[in-house]
């Protein structure tokens, strides 16, 4: 490695290997990938319904944990992280959704060029292989491929049908022309295996010549000369290398480990860095605020019809039976995610149509609300019996499911903002992460909202024979005082940390529309930390046309024209 890479892709996650994928598309120049885990393409990986036996376990996981929170009653929240090639793509629920239109517009609004949803659709498209084909919305020829969810059973059928009864029009493209309503969703997977970066991006790349791919590389920092980076340090086997970049460096680790990285190098707030004795080379406050998540509350029935739940092939008999249907052929219920169907919907008194002064933000649903068809537990607690089958066929590890089905509600839009700092200059520490959840006294208010709507939905005639009593909130739980104690006492993640190097043109702002960080040269962050607020959805495909937007940027190429969205509808 002594000769200079042009590019070096720092971490192999879900931006990682999209990155290394499209800048060695030009074999004029030589990239290298640096992840810290290793093959993301495990049985456990590319088999759909099997994601939960990834969850906890440290070969895949980086198993963070928040600080205790003072909003959530002191409770530390574990934040499951994908750990190899592939990054979380290789460990989420496979849901494909892009955020709300609004979501990019208002980034444009506030003078990030090139990020308006007009801009971000070519990139949507350019990355997606749908199962809808090619069309103004979708991309059909892309490497991340997507199908409709094929778990659509009777729970998700009855839940469809209560939305609709409780005013939720139906959807049958949340990343077409609008988003709210309610309707099956699309997922990343394809032949009935699971459509990580690793298996549609890297997979296909791997033996180009300029493209050298690194496992278990853990990296300690970067080097830089002056102001500019200049190098990479990691440590591979036990041995310290480095290894240099003739180009530019791109962090591509997250949302918690780009502003890690950052600061460990000596970029990032002045005071935080001294305190860990780290050289200022940058003072960048915002390198670690504006950390935003989705909070996610629930609402959990059992089922007099157990046939009907997931939860089922906790048993040995039927897990093996799923194991070998989707090993001879890859079909069965091996081969979907255990959800289909979502909700958006607003808050009370907010509507969905355009607002008279032309505000945007009056365009986007408030609430997520994911069906699950099965209940989804806690671990037992000390003592507590547990039949040896669960103890060895888990459908979700960490975690029991039981017959019956839950709605999950997402704050879309959370007021509350966290940190990221640093536990100590020790590059395999993990840092501090307070997401400070409901801080902000709105957030509670909304999600005591949430639960009432999925009560509602839950409570619809459409469940009826499907709907046994309610474990949670309990019946006990009436009023607001007595939800507002009930999500101060269950609330968790909603898996999509986002914020931590925001891109933006302010003080508190890490890196700019370029993607470039500010008062750095020759070096970029391409995922989620640079998200300025989170998107109305899940994470993963805006992360990945992040990346899709950043190698042309990198390599110096015209983006795509702006997609026509008034002769789309949009």
């Amino acid at each position: 490695m002594a000769a200079p890479f042009d590019y070096i892709v720092a971490g192999g996650g879900s931006a990682g290997c999209v990155l290394a994928a499209r800048l060695s598309e030009d074999p004029g120049c030589r990239v290298l990938l640096l992840e810290a885990g290793f093959s993301g393409t495990t049985l456990f990986h590319r088999m759909p319904a099997a994601n939960g036996f990834l969850f906890g376990r440290a070969r895949f996981d980086w198993g963070y944990v928040s600080t205790p929170q003072a909003g959530l009653g002191g409770r530390r929240i574990s934040y499951p992280r994908g750990k190899g090639l592939g990054g979380s793509s290789a460990m989420n629920g496979m849901i494909y959704m892009r955020g709300n239109a609004a979501d990019y517009d208002l980034w444009r609004q506030d003078g990030l060029e090139g990020w308006g949803f007009a801009d971000l659709l070519p990139y949507f498209r350019r990355a997606e292989g749908s199962w809808r084909g090619d069309g103004p919305w979708h991309g059909g020829h892309g490497p991340l491929k997507t199908a409709r969810a094929s778990q659509c059973g009777a729970m998700e059928r009855a839940f469809l049908a209560a939305c609709h009864a409780c005013g939720l029009a139906a959807n049958d493209d949340f990343n077409g022309a609008r988003q709210h309503g309610a309707g099956p969703i699309d997922v990343t997977v394809h032949g009935g295996q699971r459509m990580s970066t690793a298996q549609s991006y890297l997979a296909a790349c791997r033996r180009r010549p300029n493209l050298t791919v690194l496992q278990g590389a853990h990296i300690l920092g970067l080097v830089l000369e002056g102001r500019r980076a200049r190098a990479v340090r990691y440590r591979q086997g036990g041995v310290e290398r480095t290894a240099t970049a003739g180009r530019e460096i791109v962090l591509a680790l997250g949302a918690f480990g780009s502003p890690q990285l950052l600061m460990l190098s000596g970029i990032g707030p002045e005071a935080q860095l001294r305190r860990h004795g780290i050289a200022v080379i940058a003072d960048l406050p915002g390198v670690g605020r504006n950390l935003q998540d989705h909070p996610d509350v629930f609402v959990q029935h059992d089922c007099p019809r157990p046939e009907l739940s997931p939860a089922r092939y906790q048993r040995p008999g039927p897990a093996l039976a799923l194991l070998a249907a989707w090993l001879v052929a890859k079909r069965g219920p091996g081969a979907a995610p255990f959800w289909g169907a979502v909700a958006f919907a607003p808050r009370r008194g907010r509507p969905l149509e355009s607002d008279p002064a032309g505000r945007p933000d009056f365009q986007r649903p408030d609430f997520q609300l994911f069906m699950t068809p099965m209940v989804l537990m806690g671990d037992a607690a000390p003592g507590e019996r547990v039949p040896w089958w669960e103890r060895a066929l888990p459908v979700v590890r960490g975690h029991r499911a039981l017959a019956g089905f839950q709605i999950d509600v997402n704050l879309l839009r959370p007021q509350s903002r966290g940190r990221l700092t640093l536990a100590s200059s020790d590059p395999f520490a993990a840092p501090v992460i307070d997401p400070a959840y409901l801080a902000a006294e709105d957030d509670l208010l909304a999600l005591v909202e949430g639960v009432g709507l999925a009560r509602a939905i839950a409570a619809d005639a459409a469940f009826d024979g499907l709907r046994g009593r309610e474990l949670a909130p309990g019946p006990e739980a009436v009023g607001d005082a007595a939800l507002a104690d009930y999500v101060r006492a269950s609330a968790t993640t909603g898996h999509h940390p986002v914020g931590t190097c925001r891109m933006g043109r302010d003080a508190m702002a890490v890196v700019g529309a370029d993607l470039k960080v500010k008062g750095i040269e020759g070096l970029r962050v391409a995922d989620a930390a640079i998200l300025p607020d989170i998107v109305s959805g899940n994470t993963a495909a805006i992360v990945i046309a992040i990346a899709e937007k950043a190698a042309d940027l990198l390599r110096g190429r015209e983006p795509p024209p702006r997609a026509d969205l008034a002769g789309l509808g949009g």
